[in-house]
């Protein structure tokens, strides 16, 4: 792209101090010329037009608002050969800002700290679930005397504080201590670009002594592994272990399940605990048996147990690597225990049934399929459901998927619906509905199944040990909650 072309006959600061400096949009075109061609960017505050000439050739569209219709006029005529532009008279301050698919904005308006911080807060509101925002900002090192709450450093600096999804990517224009606006100097550089990511935060807990605080909102639970952040050997010499989750379903439960038996063998002298019901009612308002559901019978809990002091190292504490985001959560958990690769090489999930359950669970399955091979399959509330909502294409595309599971795993099938499998409209051997029976014997049936069919469901990562597991992938990505062993469509 030819810059000198491109800033043909416009000002420098020096020449001009209402426009940035020429180095100011070199550096924006060196920025933007690649990949934004087919973008749109927003400027707020267009005074004369001679940014805006300049941000026109870097992007498809640009949209310009000013207050001031004969400034507004002059800057129509410094780019009447420029027709990619459209020019609003607007108080940016009394108005709805609705404008749509907008990629870049450009903020230079008025450049007292309130007024910075509404055009952040407006320009945010644009951005849709999971999508980002580039904003450029002039005059971050505007050199007039401080204010009691500041000017535009004020406002991006504190944004960029006090928001884990609002970085601070580039400086732009003259540097700190340029005199490019004549008479005074730049207390910092003159522009910068950030970028805004809409996606959720996360709430980091701590769990001391009974109790569960709030820390802070995180992008990512746990500590980036660069960070080397491990759990403190002192707590590792006491030899009392707690594993805790902070979500609580039999899935999320079930994934941690290899935990007791890999530390006891990593510290074979220790004692591991899990929490009682009345322990996560307390911490989390919670009112389930899915610690039971999942621990029950394991030789390597030492206890249920209703209180424990101190600090609990639970799910939040985890390493996570930037560069490989396909690491299941108790690998990162256990990483923070200072276990190695080999160390926690098994830790698929596992569950320990009493002879009673087995001898149990056994009977039915001699009944309902006469000893032998059979399959499971499960059809939960989630079937159809894209995002948490029900969709109708989703439910289409996940019915097919199912249809031919059923048809190339050919057998007697015990089988789970959230509804009347009838309504469905699936056609297979169906031999025992396992909708009213206790989960316990429930996955005990699922674990001698010769295969295991169905939506993308935390019960169906509790078994991938003892039967071949086929999910109807559901999660986009599936995040750390990935469980080696399951086979995902």
């Amino acid at each position: 792209m030819n810059q000198n072309k491109i800033l043909k006959g416009i000002p420098d600061k020096r020449q001009d101090t209402d426009t940035t400096s020429l180095k100011f949009k070199r550096d924006l075109i060196e920025f933007f010329e690649k990949d934004y061609q087919d973008k749109t960017c927003l400027e707020i505050g267009t005074n004369k037009g001679y940014t805006t000439r300049m941000l026109s050739f870097l992007f498809k569209n640009v949209i310009t608002c000013e207050n001031d219709w004969d400034l507004l006029k002059f800057a129509e005529d410094v780019n009447k050969d420029r027709d990619n532009i459209e020019f609003l008279q607007m108080d940016v301050y009394q108005s709805n800002w609705n404008f749509e698919d907008i990629d870049v904005v450009f903020i230079d308006c008025v450049h007292d700290y309130p007024n910075v911080i509404h055009d952040i807060q407006k320009s945010l509101q644009l951005v849709k679930p999971n999508e980002e925002l580039i904003l450029v900002f002039d005059d971050y090192g505007l050199p007039k005397p401080p204010r009691p709450d500041g000017y535009v450093k004020e406002a991006v600096d504190q944004y960029v504080a006090e928001h884990p999804t609002f970085d601070m990517i580039k400086y732009v224009g003259e540097e700190k201590g340029s005199d490019c606006r004549p008479g005074k100097i730049l207390k910092a550089e003159e522009g910068v670009i950030c970028k805004y990511r809409n996606i959720p935060l996360k709430t980091f807990w701590r769990i001391v002594d009974n109790k569960l605080y709030p820390i802070n909102e995180v992008e990512n639970l746990g500590f980036e592994k660069s960070e080397r952040l491990r759990i403190p050997d002192e707590y590792l010499d006491t030899r009392e272990f707690m594993v805790m989750r902070t979500c609580h379903g039999i899935g999320d439960w079930g994934i941690l399940s290899a935990m007791p038996r890999l530390l006891k063998e990593k510290y074979p002298d220790c004692r591991v605990y899990v929490p009682t019901k009345k322990l996560l009612r307390k911490l989390f308002g919670q009112d389930h048996n899915n610690v039971h559901v999942i621990f029950d019978n394991n030789p390597y809990v030492d206890e249920f147990v209703d209180e424990i002091d101190g600090e609990v190292f639970h799910d939040h504490y985890r390493i996570y690597d930037n560069d490989n985001t396909d690491i299941s959560l108790v690998k990162q958990m256990l990483e923070f225990w200072q276990f190695t690769e080999e160390e926690m090489s098994d830790c698929i999930p596992e569950l320990y049934w009493t002879d009673e359950e087995k001898k149990l669970g056994d009977d039915i399955i001699h009944e309902a399929a006469d000893d032998s091979e059979f399959a499971c399959l499960l059809v939960s509330d989630r079937f159809g459901q894209d995002d948490k909502i029900f969709n109708s294409k989703t439910f289409q595309k996940h019915h097919e998927k199912l249809t031919i599971l059923l048809h190339q795993n050919d057998y007697p099938y015990f089988y789970w619906s959230y509804k009347p499998i009838e309504e469905l409209g699936f056609i297979f051997d169906k031999r025992l509905d396992m909708q009213h029976m206790d989960i316990r014997i429930q996955l005990y049936i699922k674990s001698k199944a010769k295969v295991y069919v169905g939506i993308q469901c935390g019960t169906t990562q509790c078994i991938v040990r003892y039967s071949d597991c086929i999910s109807i992938q559901r999660q986009f990505p599936i995040g750390s909650n990935i469980v080696e062993g399951e086979m995902l469509l």
